[in-house]
């Protein structure tokens, strides 16, 4: 093997390490984010209602209020 191809090689794996990190780390962002939001709509008498797309890392969030019933 010649240097061009060793550093090429390198070159390939860093590239494929450094983009499996970022992906990794914006799965667990969102998760903790996701977390606290759906924690904070609990404890304010809601549901959290959540839709993932785990293609692109995107959701959206929100948060229904339970509608209690008068008796």
């Amino acid at each position: 093997m010649n240097i061009r191809t060793k550093i090429s090689i390198a070159l390939g794996v860093l590239i494929f390490v450094t983009i499996t990190f970022f992906i990794a780390t914006q799965s667990y962002l969102n998760n903790k984010e996701l977390r606290l939001a759906s924690d904070r709509c609990y404890e304010n008498g809601g549901y959290p209602k959540v839709e993932s797309d785990s293609l692109t890392l995107h959701y959206s969030f929100t948060c229904e209020k339970v509608q209690k019933s008068m008796k």
